[in-house]
């Protein structure tokens, strides 16, 4: 009897543990099923299951890399809320990464008057050129110009300009050189927009000099300018001018460039400028377009929009200036930039007597040329607060000569190499108009002459009671007061007051009101 219930006593203890099992697996699936009940209705709800295999962790290259149909394959699933947070990091990345609006920055390089050693032998024929001409270092323009590139490659200005006179005079394989040379600039990321100047196009003058010979050769006209420079700014134009070699490019969302062909070279060229009419036209579409776009515009030419300069009153202002004044004026355009007169000026308009008056004056930077000493070019920045910078720097030779390798002495240092180049050739040029005095005073004479235009070039300013109180100047006062020389130097004087290499102008939102011409018209 004691066997039969202790036996029976096993048995209830057998039942009851298999019924606590029973109970524990129906537990765990309750637990660890994806779905739960809730009144009539079975509704998806979030699973705490552990996956098979290990998450990788939520790192921002998986966040990038989850795609959009899996983004909304999981959305369709209701799948774990971990997701979709991915999603939402990935946006909030997004945003961060979105960068705030840069400003651009843009480099001017003027009258590089290109000139490729292919056609000299820097005889005796090229050193006659050099005595003649105005001071441009012209043997070592192609070593500047890689100068200038290695420059570039490091600062990256969201274009490089070249605002006219390309080449030394027109010649079509200087063209060609130089187009090269520009390749290479945009190879390395950077933008290159080019116009002509007065010397580039159906230029008579374009020779070579081999020994002591001077012998014409081929010039470009007018399709080999485009067909050679065409990958520089013309085949990116967002509109190109039919009768000129003009065009706009875009340089961001809210600045446009407005690249003037300015020359004269219908049948052959001329030195004065001058914008035709059906080209005043355009721009002025193109102007209009950009008001109503809110964009801002900024007008690059070769010949000056101003009378800039007391000493060259011929030639350098475009001949038709104030029609583009009142053009440009009407549409409130902060800056005009040009090159043409080998100095480094600046200044705004002012109304001439009789002329109505007018709340807004348009200013202009002239760019000193390239090939001159101090061998230099500008930069304007657009700033974040409606501010326009123009400051010039110099191309530093002497530092991509020493990376070469070279061992021209000349290169290794080029800064006082091209100053005395151009105040040697002013030097002799006036030393050899001066007659009849001893050649000690010839000498203090013409050493004035040729430090003052050296300065003039640059924009550097001149205290003229200091040089009038100088023997040298004293010397001319007494000797050649009357002399054509002498009133230069007085011309110079008078034009070199103040610093023309910093300049500094705002941009101003275009309004429906700010187009009517009629209230702003000028006679000039």
């Amino acid at each position: 009897m004691n066997k039969r219930k202790k036996n029976i006593l096993l048995v209830c203890i057998y039942a009851v543990m298999l019924l606590l099992c029973f109970l524990i697996v129906l537990l765990l699936q309750k637990v660890h099923s994806p779905y739960t009940k809730d009144g009539d209705d079975n509704k998806a709800t979030e699973s705490t299951a552990v996956p098979e295999t290990e998450e990788e962790p939520e790192t921002k290259d998986n966040r990038e890399t989850f795609s959009a149909v899996e983004t909304e394959q999981c959305t369709k699933e209701a799948i774990r809320p971990s997701l979709p947070r991915r999603t939402e990091l990935a946006v909030e990345e997004s945003k961060e990464e979105e960068k705030p609006y840069q400003p651009p920055v843009i480099v001017i390089a003027s009258d590089v008057h290109y000139f490729s050693p292919e056609l000299t032998d820097y005889g005796e024929a090229f050193h006659e050129l050099e005595k003649l001409d105005d001071g441009k270092v012209v043997r070592y323009i192609p070593q500047i110009m890689d100068a200038f590139t290695d420059q570039m490659e490091k600062k990256k200005p969201a274009a490089v300009i070249l605002s006219g006179d390309l080449t030394l005079n027109g010649e079509k394989k200087g063209h060609e050189a130089l187009a090269e040379k520009l390749a290479v600039l945009e190879e390395k990321g950077v933008k290159v927009l080019v116009i002509p100047g007065n010397h580039d196009i159906n230029n008579h003058a374009a020779a070579s000099y081999f020994g002591k010979e001077k012998e014409p050769i081929q010039e470009a006209n007018e399709k080999d300018f485009y067909d050679i420079y065409r990958r520089f700014g013309y085949d990116q134009a967002r509109s190109l001018d039919q009768n000129s070699l003009s065009y706009v490019y875009e340089l961001d969302e809210k600045n446009w460039l407005l690249m003037v062909d300015s020359a004269q070279y219908e049948p052959y060229n001329k030195v004065g400028g001058r914008i035709k009419e059906e080209t005043l036209d355009w721009m002025k579409t193109q102007l209009e377009e950009a008001k109503k776009l809110g964009v801002s515009v900024v007008v690059i030419a070769h010949h000056n929009l101003l009378k800039e300069s007391i000493l060259y009153p011929e030639d350098c202002t475009l001949e038709n200036s104030q029609d583009v004044v009142r053009l440009l004026e009407s549409y409130r355009v902060p800056l005009y930039i040009s090159g043409h007169l080998h100095l480094q000026k600046t200044k705004t308009y002012k109304q001439e007597p009789g002329e109505k008056g007018a709340d807004y004056h348009i200013s202009e930077v002239v760019a000193n040329s390239f090939a001159i000493s101090p061998n230099q070019y500008g930069v304007l920045t657009w700033t974040g607060d409606n501010r326009l910078v123009y400051t010039t720097e110099r191309t530093d030779v002497e530092d991509w000569g020493k990376k070469t390798g070279t061992t021209d002495e000349n290169l290794l240092s080029f800064s006082g190499y091209a100053e005395k180049s151009l105040k040697d050739v002013v030097y002799e040029q006036v030393s050899s108009q001066i007659k009849n005095l001893p050649k000690e005073q010839i000498e203090e004479m013409a050493k004035l002459y040729g430090d003052l235009n050296s300065d003039y070039c640059a924009g550097k300013p001149i205290d003229a009671r200091e040089i009038k109180s100088t023997t040298a100047f004293r010397l001319w006062q007494r000797n050649l007061p009357d002399s054509r020389l002498f009133a230069q130097i007085d011309q110079i004087l008078r034009d070199t007051a103040s610093d023309h290499n910093t300049w500094e102008g705002r941009t101003e939102e275009t309004k429906e009101e700010d187009s009517d011409e009629d209230d702003r018209e000028q006679t000039p």
